[in-house]
């Protein structure tokens, strides 16, 4: 409990809404009945990926397919996934393992219990939002360098209004009211959602921590500034 000191305890139990908690108390703080940004759920799906493929599965988002496989039924992974795929463990200090044959599948098997598996899946486009409050503020794009992803800038308005300017129709008409409701429907109000666009559509691939900055054509955008800017306008 040192997170805060006793005096700082009281003060945040007579608050209406207590912004930016310690991960640790962000449950204790929800599980007392207090309002808090980012919330809980928030924290919870950066943390863990079982908990992200199950909440895309209980609200039929479009994502990959994905199992979790625990002790010996890792054994039966090869029955219901064809190499290449996707492999993800707790602790993994990378995002994921590219996994191409039965010997990199055992390698993988014998470390991480439990293994989740996910289909690979040839995107044309990976795209990364950065919602606010549930509202879309940002957009980077994919740059692919050597089978890895990171992500640049992509035209949108600095303003927190989604805006058609050099996006993809579909975008705005569709897929970003999508986030927006699912996000709200989760009570998830502060995440990035990395998504890809294949010819069957676009698929949900994951939810992260989003970033502190990231660049615009007019100059850099700035989480915490948007969010003052939220807070100072009454609508945080």
């Amino acid at each position: 409990m040192g997170d805060y000191t006793p005096e700082q305890r009281r003060m945040l139990l007579c608050a209406g809404k207590i912004l930016f908690p310690t991960p640790r108390f962000a449950g204790i703080l929800h599980a007392a009945g207090k309002k808090t940004f980012p919330s809980v759920l928030a924290y919870s799906v950066q943390k863990s990926r079982l908990i992200q493929k199950v909440l895309f599965q209980f609200l039929k988002c479009p994502h990959p397919l994905t199992r979790t496989y625990y002790g010996r039924q890792k054994s039966s992974i090869v029955e219901h996934f064809p190499f290449p795929f996707r492999a993800m463990g707790p602790k993994m200090t990378d995002n994921a393992r590219l996994v191409s044959n039965v010997r990199e599948l055992k390698a993988v098997s014998e470390i991480y219990n439990p293994l989740m598996i996910e289909e690979m899946l040839d995107y044309q486009k990976r795209f990364r939002l950065i919602f606010v409050n549930y509202q879309c503020v940002g957009v980077l794009r994919s740059v692919s360098t050597q089978d890895q992803h990171r992500f640049g800038s992509f035209e949108t308005p600095p303003n927190p209004r989604w805006d058609l300017v050099g996006s993809p129709p579909c975008f705005s008409v569709k897929i970003v009211p999508y986030l927006e409701k699912l996000l709200k429907s989760a009570q998830i109000d502060d995440i990035a959602v990395e998504i890809g666009t294949t010819r069957r559509g676009w698929r949900l691939i994951e939810l992260a921590r989003p970033p502190l900055c990231w660049p615009t054509p007019t100059g850099s955008a700035n989480r915490h500034d948007l969010i003052a800017h939220m807070i100072e306008s009454d609508r945080l």
